[in-house]
């Protein structure tokens, strides 16, 4: 008996850009890099990979009676090996109702990305990138929400 080969993408690396991961078939083989959950587990963030299509977003889960009222979830990154000026894509609000959304997807190969959500705006990041100056940590302190590491 013969393994049937696993259906294919229908995006790779770069093609996957700004493309719905499910849509392309690149849930289908969908990794976990990395999570961030909140103290209380109301709100969970993830880091998605897809091997198959070289392709990451994000993917937020809520817990609909003790999540925040306004939960939006966003996929940034950079421009990796130079990092450059932070782009994202984002779930928007959740609306009432609604228990998790997701990103769209960006290639792998040529960026640095992290998964957040926050209570405030969908261009809204709770963790930015460090800042130092003068060699102090002049870092905004985090609030509304939570990210995942930088990959």
């Amino acid at each position: 008996m013969q393994a049937s080969p696993a259906a294919a993408a229908d995006c790779w690396r770069a093609t996957c850009s700004g493309k719905d991961p499910i849509q392309m078939g690149c849930d289908d083989d969908a990794e976990v890099l990395q999570q961030a959950t909140e103290p209380d587990k109301s709100v969970v963030v993830r880091l998605m990979w897809s091997p198959k299509c070289q392709g990451v977003w994000a993917k937020i889960s809520r817990d609909l009676d003790t999540s925040p009222d306004y939960v939006y979830g966003t996929l940034w990154t950079t421009r990796d090996p130079d990092g450059g000026i932070e782009k994202y894509d984002t779930t928007g609000l959740l609306t009432d109702g609604v228990a998790g959304a997701y990103t769209t997807m960006r290639n792998w190969k040529t960026t640095s990305a992290k998964a957040c959500w926050n209570d405030v705006h969908a261009q809204y990041d709770p963790v930015p990138l460090k800042y130092i100056r003068d060699n102090n940590d002049a870092s905004l302190p985090i609030v509304h929400g939570l990210c995942t590491d930088w990959l």
